[in-house]
């Protein structure tokens, strides 16, 4: 194989996402810059189908990527696909050594039934991170 087509071939690598994190809120402190996240979680308990959910804030932290690239970041039906929410963008990495929390809050959100759901964090069309959360419904006081 030739230098040419070696170089041609090449893609640019994408960045890597080192943590998906699910909470209610996250907060900064202005003095130390460290994050506060509250009320993190993985279960969403509903009291009735289709499920109301106010606010969810996801953190994603990415590293070793420079330029810029096509974020999404989705709210998806694990059995179905289907879409619950999402949020698309370009996204611009400066440096490959940066480490960089994003969080983006979701509201308004509701879910058809319960099951298995995902956080998808996708650059350029492909997934690079996914986490898994479950939304049941609340069992009948006695």
């Amino acid at each position: 194989m030739n230098a040419t087509l070696a170089l041609m071939s090449k893609t640019p690598e994408l960045p890597e996402c080192l943590s998906v994190i699910i909470c209610d809120e996250i907060y900064r402190d202005e003095v130390s810059k460290k994050l506060i996240l509250v009320g993190v979680f993985n279960v969403i308990t509903a009291p009735a189908f289709p499920a109301k959910q106010p606010r969810m804030t996801v953190l994603f932290t990415l590293t070793n990527g420079q330029g810029t690239y096509d974020m999404s970041l989705s709210l998806e039906h694990a059995s179905t696909g289907a879409a619950i929410a999402e949020i698309k963008g370009p996204l611009k990495l400066q440096n490959p050594l940066e480490i960089v929390d994003f969080n983006v809050e979701l509201g308004g959100l509701q879910f058809p039934e319960p099951g298995k759901y995902w956080v998808i964090v996708k650059i350029d069309g492909a997934i690079i991170n996914q986490r898994p959360f479950v939304v049941v419904q609340a069992e009948a006081s006695q």
